[in-house]
C-alpha cells in the first residue's frame, strides 16, 4: 500500500500546507487489490474456519453419541466451547462481511444509482460495524 500513494501538497489553510496521501493505482490495479485482500483476509479463513468448525461439530455429536460419563450436566464443557467458537466465528463473519460487501460492490457495480450522501452513510455504518468487531470480542470472551 505505501508505494502506491505520492504526497501531495494542496493550498495553504491559516498559513500551513496541506499535504494529504493520494493513492496512485489504476482502476483495474485497486479492483485487483481489494479482490485478493477480500480473499486472503476473508474467504481463504472463511473456508478454513468452516471446514474445521464442521469437523469439530461433528467431533462433539459423536461424543455425544457415545459419551465416556453418563453423568447428565445442563452443558458439557465441550458444548461451551462449541458455542464459544460458533459465536466468536458468527460475530466475525456479521461484522466484517458487509464492509467487503460493499466494498466489492462499489467496485464491480458501474450501475450502483446511489447519491453521494447514501453512499457515505452506508459506508460509514459498515466501518462502525467492522470496528464494533474488536468491541464485541472480550465480551464473547468473558461470558
Amino acid at each position: 500500500m505505501m508505494l502506491m500513494v505520492t504526497l501531495t501538497e494542496g493550498g495553504k489553510a491559516e498559513g500551513k500546507v496541506k499535504r494529504m496521501c493520494a493513492p496512485t493505482w489504476s482502476v483495474d490495479a485497486y479492483r485487483t487489490y481489494l479482490t485478493v485482500l477480500f480473499s486472503t483476509s476473508i474467504m481463504a479463513p472463511g473456508i478454513i474456519i468452516g471446514f474445521l468448525y464442521t469437523r469439530l461439530a461433528r467431533t462433539y455429536l459423536e461424543s455425544q453419541r457415545n459419551p465416556p460419563h453418563k453423568e447428565k450436566s445442563k452443558r458439557s464443557p465441550r458444548q461451551k466451547v462449541l458455542i464459544m467458537i460458533f459465536s466468536i466465528v458468527l460475530v466475525f463473519w456479521a461484522c466484517f462481511l458487509p464492509f467487503w460487501i460493499w466494498q466489492l460492490v462499489r467496485l464491480y457495480s458501474s450501475s450502483l444509482q446511489l447519491t453521494t450522501q447514501t453512499q457515505k452513510c452506508i459506508n460509514y455504518l459498515v466501518t462502525c460495524l467492522t470496528y464494533s468487531n474488536s468491541c464485541i470480542n472480550p465480551f464473547l470472551y468473558t461470558l
